[in-house]
């Protein structure tokens, strides 16, 4: 990237066509890196101790669809297409804390942006659940694609720090192996778990589970 701005700036680089390429692969690796930097600093908070988080009433469905429109200039360098599907009467707003739900989110569809080949389709999705606590408002929040596929050997492992699945198709794909595991720390912080359904040649669903609370709710002060 430092190569590429310098011959810009420098104006060895004259084609506008190049250019602009340039400019792309500068802007995709600049996107790359501040995802893999905000997971990093997650990481080390929760490794120390120090991620904190912040509860309160959440439009749900505003929040799937924002984060449709941030990760679009992702699915469009894979030339993948990201869809929504939400309950067309939702109305709840669930006490959680929205930027910890859309950072798993985020990584969610970063990971199956980057396993399925170009011009297939990465849904988002929101349903209501059975609570999995008391008093809560049940919310399920899933990601699908149509990528490869993972072992059922290997569902539980994704979540562990640092793992990387072993096949050489995984193994390609940039990461650190630590985005599924701050997915895991959020579903489990707000009380709720992740989960993976996939099959190889099958692609992959992750749900998130979380139990919101009721705005107003005394407990949640």
């Amino acid at each position: 990237m430092r190569l590429m701005a310098e011959s810009l700036e420098t104006e060895r680089v004259k084609e506008p066509e190049r250019q602009r390429e340039y400019f792309r692969l500068m802007s995709q690796e600049c996107r790359r890196l501040s995802g893999m930097i905000s997971n990093v600093l997650d990481f080390s908070r929760i490794q120390q101790g120090r991620k904190d988080y912040h509860f309160q009433p959440v439009d749900i469905v505003a929040l799937l669809r924002d984060t449709c429109l941030l990760m679009q200039p992702n699915a469009a360098e894979r030339k993948v297409r990201l869809e929504t599907r939400v309950p067309e009467n939702w109305e709840e707003t669930p006490i959680l804390d929205g930027q910890a739900v859309q950072q798993a989110l985020i990584n969610l569809v970063e990971n199956a942006i980057k396993h399925s080949p170009a011009g297939e389709v990465v849904t988002i999705g929101l349903d209501d659940s059975s609570p999995l606590h008391p008093h809560t408002i049940g919310v399920r929040i899933w990601v699908e694609d149509h990528g490869p596929g993972i072992p059922a050997a290997e569902h539980e492992r994704i979540f562990e720090r640092f793992y990387r699945l072993g096949s050489e198709l995984r193994r390609e794909t940039p990461g650190v192996g630590i985005g599924l595991s701050i997915v895991k720390h959020i579903a489990e912080a707000h009380g709720g778990r992740v989960t993976v359904q996939s099959a190889p040649g099958q692609g992959s669903r992750f749900t998130l589970e979380l139990p919101g609370r009721h705005p107003g709710d005394s407990s949640n002060s």
